[in-house]
């Protein structure tokens, strides 16, 4: 005969405690499972920004295959807080400007048009290339004071803010703000 205890199924109470711990041990993965989501939507648009902000700035300081940058300049012709125009050694007149309106990075080559910097930036929407508290590019003298005459500029400050949406975490954005500055030797 059967014993009478090994038929018995479970109480209320131990069916109940085995749902709360399936309830905790599921509400914990849940959140793991968001938070490695957000991460793998959040990593690659922050990586993205990255690697715009850096390539705003490489191309500004060095230049690429099209035309050399701010290190090579000879003559800075011209100065405004989204805007500078120079001639590098190559004879070329260089403008990088800041569009406000439509947060875009643009660099102009002599007589050629316009076009967007990087040139894969163009192409990117919901993205936005700015400066800091309104202005692309900060200009210095050869003692170190902020100066507004191009002729005196002997050092150029540029931060660079890539973002796609609001840049937030929260909201699965990325932004990357980076800054560099350069000394303009002025060669002749």
């Amino acid at each position: 005969m059967k014993d009478s205890k090994l038929l018995r199924g479970f109480s209320f109470i131990e069916l109940i405690m085995v749902i709360a711990i399936i309830g905790v041990l599921s509400g914990a993965g849940a959140w793991i499972m968001g938070y490695t989501v957000k991460n793998s939507v959040f990593i690659p648009n922050q990586l993205n920004m990255d690697k715009l902000a850096n390539d705003a700035l490489e191309i500004m300081i060095e230049g690429d295959v099209q035309a050399r940058g701010l290190r090579f300049a000879r003559i800075i012709s011209g100065i405004a807080a989204n805007q500078i125009t120079f001639i590098n050694q190559d004879n070329l007149t260089i403008i990088y400007r800041w569009d406000t309106g439509s947060n875009k990075l643009y660099r102009k080559i002599g007589a050629a048009a316009e076009a967007a910097m990087p040139a894969y930036a163009s192409g990117l929407s919901g993205v936005t290339l700015s400066g800091k508290s309104g202005a692309l590019f900060t200009y210095y003298d050869a003692s170190e004071a902020v100066t507004a005459t191009a002729a005196n500029v002997r050092r150029v400050r540029m931060i660079v803010i890539a973002k796609t949406g609001t840049g937030l975490y929260n909201d699965w954005q990325g932004q990357s703000e980076q800054a560099s500055s350069i000394a303009v030797k002025k060669l002749q």
